[in-house]
């Protein structure tokens, strides 16, 4: 670790994997080589479902990735940190907010128009029939109403805008991932050692914390 830290560029991180037996050690470890202050994330990874095989205690079902950066410099791609929306398998709460869909299929909710400051004489005006302080000027919500993208379910009640759920960044992703399951024994990607990580694991992780040409080490590969 202290190697890694010496040879790691200002603009790079480091993501250590572990179990929780050994968490706690490698923390501290971690903690004096890269600073506290470089600490980002204790990520849980979910391997599998819990399993009733332990009688004594909870089966362990997790592991842990830490993550620390070399400097504030880091390069961090936030654009990355969603989890796109599947529109065949959406969560309750997010079916919940996008529950209609235009004649093309495609999954929209309605949102608010209202601009939260009321003291905007400016942004004050008559539209289809409703007089409020809007977010936008006249001209670009005659746009967007022009563009179908503007609805207003009955007379006299206050537009509101479609924000459809393909146009959206994704779900944000938390420090628990539960989405990724541990390579199974007929995997394709399989390559026979107790260790190895999941493509999807790696992948998210390059993702998150690198650009298309840089170098990323596996020290243990």
């Amino acid at each position: 670790l202290v190697e890694l830290h010496r040879v790691l560029r200002p603009t790079g991180s480091l993501y250590l994997h572990c179990d929780p037996t050994a968490s706690h050690y490698l923390k501290i470890v971690l903690d004096t080589v890269f600073g506290v202050q470089n600490f980002r994330n204790e990520i849980i990874w979910a391997r599998t479902l819990s399993k009733g095989l332990s009688f004594r205690q909870l089966p362990t079902n997790h592991d842990v990735i830490f993550c620390y950066q070399r400097t504030d410099n880091a390069i961090w791609n936030k654009s990355e940190s969603y989890i796109r929306y599947d529109p065949q398998n959406i969560d309750g709460k997010t079916q919940s907010k996008y529950r209609y869909r235009d004649a093309y299929g495609r999954i929209y909710r309605l949102d608010n128009l209202l601009n939260p400051n009321r003291n905007r004489p400016n942004l004050t005006y008559e539209f289809l029939g409703v007089t409020k302080v809007w977010r936008w000027t006249k001209e670009r919500m005659q746009k967007a109403y022009d563009d179908g993208l503007i609805v207003q379910t009955g007379p006299g009640r206050v537009p509101q805008l479609k924000r459809y759920l393909d146009e959206q960044e994704g779900r944000p992703l938390g420090d628990v991932w539960s989405d990724i399951p541990p390579i199974n024994s007929q995997a394709r990607e399989r390559l026979g050692y107790p260790t190895q990580k999941p493509l999807a694991l790696m992948e998210r992780i390059i993702r998150l914390s690198s650009n298309p040409g840089d170098v990323v080490l596996d020290p243990f590969c």
